[in-house]
């Protein structure tokens, strides 16, 4: 059992972790393709366990189950493909949460948050085509030992563009439920990557969504299927 503390750095709501860093933190503890499931707002700043289960891992607080990881086949996603520089450059003028963001301080698409800090990935409409799209280039604070960004940054990368993309359809906020996450390539530091997410389906207060973190030479880094839970407020 490993004993884990969730700093305030790594926030996305104001009570809770970011549902992003949460799954790319338990991604890595399997190999390959993974599904993270979040059952709680994962607390910050106190004490968790992360113990193995029949077919993974779980987070665990207290009593409680936070979240669990287990590893699946690779999924066959349709990705889109990239739009031009011009349009990537576009759409993230346009990033809803500039002006009417409800989580200024998320670790992923927080505007009240430095370079450095969070990722700042700010995905806004492309003109034309039903996605979200934002440039990210990846700073050196999040290279792992090898040098190279983590895994689980590039796979939060994927997490909040998938609401964004939704954004004005839904009628309400919406909280990270489900991911599968598959993380193929590395990406370096400063390596001028772009993020994409696109709408996929809705049942319900559930909402699909998928998102891409692609590389400097435009090659799939990395991809997610998310499953979003629309709740009336997000604290």
């Amino acid at each position: 059992m490993q004993e884990i503390i969730i700093d305030q750095r790594f926030q996305g709501p104001s009570q809770s972790a970011n549902g992003g860093y949460i799954t790319g933190l338990l991604a890595e503890k399997v190999n390959g393709p993974a599904e993270v499931t979040l059952k709680a707002p994962p607390p910050l700043g106190h004490a968790m366990q992360i113990s193995e289960t029949a077919d993974g891992f779980a987070l665990m607080d207290g009593e409680q189950t936070v979240a669990t990881v287990r590893s699946v086949a690779p999924m066959d996603l349709a990705i889109p493909p990239l739009p031009a520089a011009a349009a990537i450059a576009e759409a993230t003028k346009h990033y809803p949460g500039h002006h009417n963001s409800p989580i200024p301080f998320c670790f992923v698409c927080g505007t009240n948050r430095q370079e450095g800090d969070a990722l700042r990935v700010f995905a806004g409409p492309v003109k034309g085509a039903d996605m979200a799209a934002s440039p990210w280039i990846p700073h050196a604070s999040f290279a792992d030992d090898t040098g190279m960004i983590a895994d689980r940054y590039v796979l939060a990368a994927l997490d909040c563009p998938g609401a964004w993309a939704w954004y004005g359809q839904t009628g309400d906020h919406m909280l990270l439920g489900r991911m599968h996450c598959e993380a193929l390539k590395k990406v370096a530091p400063g390596e001028a990557c772009t993020v994409t997410a696109w709408p996929i389906s809705r049942d319900g207060r559930k909402v699909y969504a998928g998102s891409a973190v692609h590389n400097g030479a435009g090659e799939l880094a990395a991809f997610g299927f998310a499953t979003w839970i629309t709740v009336a407020e997000v604290k």
